[in-house]
């Protein structure tokens, strides 16, 4: 990828190009996501099946996240040297103005109707509100164009809405490939008989749903980061 690549491009092939370090970055978060797992059991609160899903949603939001954040770094000359690090801790210690963005998505959620599928609208829910989280963070850090977190925030919000057709299509593009099966079949079957999906089938929409988040996130961030692909 070469330096006049738009800076989208140039996030998307950085992750692309170093998928082990993401698979590392899994790893660590799910190693995470047990050890809470297993404070909240030692507490007497034992997981019902939703809440194993959000937090394996989560895991994969966070660790697609830092990858990103290792992109943005080495692709964006706008922020400081320590931009990964400060963009890791951020999204980590963002809880409580995670939880008001969700409340925010949630209510969007409401008001361009629910789509009848409740696990894709609490995918668009807690996926939505991690990758606003982190443009917060980026504006918060490095203040482009003295952009403040929440003006950042707001602006790459913009993108992510209007950009939605596109992150669907990406969504079911990859489940389809990764799966071999169509997308929509597939949830019409689950509709029809109030069925959960087999579990390999739910890990890769899953994936796909954060993978698409991420695609878009990345041309967003292009878009408010670089003038050069803005104005192109």
């Amino acid at each position: 990828m070469t330096a006049t690549a738009p800076l989208s491009e140039r996030l998307v092939a950085h992750m692309v190009a170093n998928r082990p370090a993401l698979e590392q970055l899994m790893t660590h978060e799910g190693s995470r996501a047990l050890h809470e797992e297993f404070l909240l059991a030692e507490s007497g609160t034992l997981p019902d099946r939703q809440s194993r899903l959000t937090r394996a949603r989560i895991v994969g939001a966070r660790a697609w996240l830092r990858h990103l954040a290792a992109a943005l770094a080495a692709e964006w000359r706008g922020g400081p040297p320590d931009l990964q690090g400060r963009l890791e801790r951020w999204v980590a210690t963002g809880a409580e103005r995670l939880e008001a963005l969700e409340l925010e998505e949630v209510a969007a959620v409401e008001r361009e109707g629910i789509s009848g599928d409740a696990q894709a609208d609490a995918r668009r829910v807690t996926l939505g509100a991690y990758m606003r989280l982190f443009a917060e963070g980026v504006g918060d850090i490095a203040a482009p164009a003295g952009l403040s977190g929440p003006e950042l925030g707001r602006r790459v919000n913009e993108v992510l809405r209007r950009e939605a057709p596109f992150r669907r299509r990406v969504e079911r593009e990859s489940f389809e490939a990764w799966s071999g099966s169509p997308m929509e079949g597939l949830l019409e079957e689950a509709r029809t008989t109030a069925a959960p999906p087999e579990p390999d089938v739910i890990r890769i929409l899953e994936a796909a749903a954060v993978w698409s988040w991420i695609r878009v996130l990345s041309d967003a961030l292009g878009e408010v980061l670089d003038p050069a692909q803005a104005a192109g």
